[in-house]
């Protein structure tokens, strides 16, 4: 079987596996939650995100590797990151701006995957030695990546409540 092959297989199962987790443990637990205490988790979740500093660090690539494509990775991540630590004290504190700020954070976050995805595989990453980083994106990656979507229900949710009342 091929790294193309391999990779894909994987995160389908991944992302089976992360929405049944999700759909029969945590959205139970969280459905009836607010928005402040429902969308805590998954920024957390994304407070890890500075990892993709990784993606700029000396040999962890081989030489000839796009560097445009590691920094943009690394700086969007980390930025990414920041804006959900700021993003996870707005919450918890329930400040007036802490669901634009989430909205910021969503936006960004969201951005940089969409966009990191895509040139993972235009690039062939999979068919380099990738170590750590393969297991980053098929399971770390996995989850930011949904988590966001559910972000984005939340937020989407929220308006709709707040434009009825």
């Amino acid at each position: 079987m091929d790294n193309f092959t391999i990779i894909n297989l994987q995160a389908l199962t991944g992302t089976i596996a992360i929405i049944l987790g999700f759909r029969y443990w945590i959205q139970p637990r969280i459905s009836k939650l607010s928005i402040y205490e429902a969308l805590l988790p998954f920024i957390f979740l994304n407070t890890f995100r500075y990892l993709g500093l990784t993606f700029m660090a000396k040999e962890q690539f081989y030489d000839g590797f796009p560097q445009d494509f590691l920094t943009t990775v690394g700086l969007l991540d980390f930025t990414t990151a920041l804006l959900a630590i700021i993003s996870l004290v707005a919450l918890k504190n329930k400040w007036r701006f802490a669901i634009p700020l989430v909205w910021t954070f969503n936006i960004i976050g969201f951005g940089d995957l969409v966009t990191a995805f895509p040139q993972f595989f235009g690039l062939k990453l999979y068919n380099q030695n990738l170590g750590f980083i393969w297991l980053m994106f098929i399971t770390y990656g996995l989850v930011t990546f949904l988590s966001h979507i559910y972000i984005f229900i939340r937020l989407f949710r929220n308006l709709k409540k707040k434009s009825s009342t």
